[in-house]
């Protein structure tokens, strides 16, 4: 019954209107609360910007740094709202992360000239595979 519920949740979205996809998501979350980490990895939303107030610089939150209800800021690999036990890459791969943020994020200025990058970086059970996801959004002007 689920992957019928869920497989009807996703039609039901492809049909309403996206303008309203967020406020629709929710609704359709509060109806059928067993499909919600299925409908949140499923549905693409607008990207969201938070601030991580320990160093002053905005970034995306996105399915790839959320655990639970907290999101992992990239630039100081810290949880909002705080969580112990988050999932953060290993030490090498953090440094990688790092180096990856301040790269792209001068191509952000470069290329885009304003907006919010975002670079995570997460380990795979494989040693020494990794995956990886660059986020860039740019409000219009108007």
């Amino acid at each position: 019954m689920t992957e019928q519920q869920l497989d009807c949740a996703l039609d039901l979205m492809r049909r309403l209107p996206p303008q309203q996809i967020e406020s629709n998501l929710s609704n359709l979350i509060d109806l059928v609360p067993t499909l919600c980490e299925d409908l949140l990895s499923s549905v693409d939303q607008p990207l969201k910007v938070a601030r991580d107030r320990s160093v002053g610089k905005d970034y995306l939150l996105c399915d790839y740094n959320r655990d639970g209800d907290s999101y992992r800021s990239p630039w100081s690999n810290s949880y909002e709202p705080p969580l112990d036990d988050g999932a953060v890459p290993s030490e090498k791969l953090r440094k990688l992360e790092i180096e990856a943020n301040s790269a792209f994020d001068l191509y952000r200025e470069l290329y885009f000239e304003g907006g919010i990058c975002s670079v995570y970086l997460w380990d795979l059970d494989q040693v020494g595979a990794f995956a990886g996801v660059i986020l860039i959004k740019k409000a219009g002007d108007g």
